[in-house]
């Protein structure tokens, strides 16, 4: 599993998320690993998988690398979770709803959790740039997806349905639910788990440091 990590590390090492820290990329694919194993998953071969997810699709590596590098079956579940990048982002978005019930359990479970933390990350501080009907359409289409994997692994999906109930953000002073068709009224905890510092900002504010390099 180490060596999994180190290995999407190295290939993720010059990429950051688009969120107000530039969080480095890896972070995500830990944490997507770090949720599925935080939930009873304990198939090596679907928490490795969970960590290179993006690594064929965003990066250089291809799937014959990831074969070599950690066996025919860790291979199968990443490319079952790579998207065709030759496609615009419409046209993934609907590619992976179409495609989601012909997916296997091990790569439904890594979709879901992968969605997951998107949507938190994406309610707590959304993309620098993102406006409330971008985060409401991803919302939106994530559920879909997620609805339809659910089964694979139901305490993330039982996770995934309460965020979809109660997440809220804040863009330009004003909160937001994420989810404007199902999501319930904004309550004082959900105000928590957004960002604090979208509260002290003025409109044009960027609440974000500077990113250090070492």
């Amino acid at each position: 599993m180490l060596r999994t990590v180190d290995f999407a590390a190295y290939k993720h090492r010059c990429q950051r998320r688009k969120d107000l820290d530039q969080t480095p990329y890896i972070n995500h694919t830990v944490a997507v690993a770090n949720l599925l194993s935080s939930t009873g998953v304990t198939d090596i071969r679907v928490l490795q998988a969970a960590v290179l997810h993006d690594t064929v699709e965003d990066t250089h590596t291809t799937i014959e690398e990831v074969r070599t590098a950690f066996g025919p079956e860790v291979a199968l579940i990443v490319e079952e979770c790579t998207d065709d990048t030759t496609l615009s982002g419409q046209e993934r978005k609907a590619e992976q709803l179409r495609t989601a019930p012909l997916k296997s359990r091990e790569a439904q479970q890594v979709k879901l959790a992968d969605k997951l933390h998107n949507l938190e990350s994406i309610s707590r501080s959304p993309p620098v740039g993102w406006t409330v009907r971008r985060v409401q359409a991803y919302f939106i289409w994530a559920k879909h997806v997620t609805d339809i994997c659910g089964p694979s692994h139901p305490p993330l999906a039982e996770r995934l349905q309460r965020l979809y109930e109660t997440a809220h953000t804040r863009v330009n002073g004003e909160y937001f639910p994420c989810h404007p068709e199902v999501c319930g009224p904004l309550t004082d905890e959900e105000k928590k788990r957004v960002d604090p510092r979208f509260a002290l900002c003025e409109p044009g504010d960027k609440p974000c440091p500077s990113p250090i390099f070492f």
